[in-house]
């Protein structure tokens, strides 16, 4: 038999082995598993499967339902979410009173920066000092 066919074949035994399928499908899958050890096998798995599969007892749809009305409804209150504003609130009002003051030292940078550009005192590149670079006079021949 052809890869094709077997292929075919094999995803229409679910449907044949449950008793699913239509007669000319049915025909079809057995006259090809007549033929085909593998498929044959298959089929004949299939089959046996569904055959021992236990029954759906009558009233389970009933007995379902009824448990579901019954159960007991937890109602949801948000109290997190007013505890967690609350407190969002309260980060966000301390940050702005208690935010940089006038002697908070942030303008003493400021005026230093100011100072050295009057005073051309910048950190030029042809100094040999670059930011995280070793400078070599302080390196000890140590090891």
């Amino acid at each position: 038999m052809s890869q094709s066919e077997c292929g075919t074949v094999r995803e229409l035994i679910p449907d044949v082995g449950a008793a699913r399928a239509d007669e000319a499908t049915t025909t079809l899958v057995e006259s090809h598993a007549a033929g085909c050890f593998e498929c044959g096998g298959e089929l004949e798995l299939a089959r046996m499967l569904f055959a021992t599969r236990p029954e759906v007892p009558m009233d389970l749809s009933h007995a379902v339902v009824s448990r579901v009305r019954r159960a007991p409804r937890m109602v949801s209150k948000p109290w997190w979410g007013v505890s967690a504003a609350a407190v969002a609130a309260l980060a966000l009002g301390i940050g702005i009173t208690a935010g940089p003051g006038p002697d908070s030292g942030l303008d003493a940078g400021v005026e230093m920066v100011v100072e050295a550009e009057e005073e051309d005192e910048f950190w030029l590149s042809d100094d040999g000092v670059l930011a995280g670079a070793p400078v070599w006079e302080t390196l000890s021949d140590e090891a």
